[in-house]
């Protein structure tokens, strides 16, 4: 199957600071049409010059969504040449005619200190997160 194939020639070598998700449900009536939109018009969408890392994944339990990309960036500005690029417009307008609830969220790597609590120390019980981002999400 394509999506393998894909899988295994993209597997990420390492993490990036920056993912972008593109999540979607193939249309049941469309999954023949699904498989020749990958195997025509991916790899070009795939391997962009600005795209760092690639990866699949597949929710075969029947929930939604079904299909999630993630492509990885080094940078803010890498991920904005790649989804303003006429490569990427063109294969979201393709992928969008077999398949539904396409939606992309670009996502920012974080962490958890672990090492900023005393072990005596209790956690607050409520956190003020109106200063807190949100993040970034966009109906594709």
């Amino acid at each position: 199957m394509i999506n393998e194939y894909i899988a295994l020639i993209m597997t990420p070598m390492h993490s990036t600071p920056y993912n972008y998700e593109i999540e979607f449900d193939v249309i049941g009536t469309c999954r023949q049409a699904y498989e020749q939109w990958l195997a025509e018009n991916s790899m070009e969408w795939f391997t962009h010059e600005a795209v760092a890392t690639f990866d699949v994944w597949k929710n075969d339990k029947g929930m939604s969504p079904e299909m999630k990309f993630i492509f990885g960036f080094e940078s803010l500005e890498a991920w904005a040449q790649f989804v303003n690029s006429e490569c990427h417009l063109a294969a979201k307008d393709k992928l969008k005619q077999v398949v539904t609830e396409l939606n992309g969220t670009l996502w920012e790597r974080g962490s958890i200190r672990l090492d900023v609590i005393e072990a005596d120390q209790e956690l607050p019980a409520a956190i003020d997160c109106n200063h807190f981002a949100a993040k970034t999400e966009e109906s594709l």
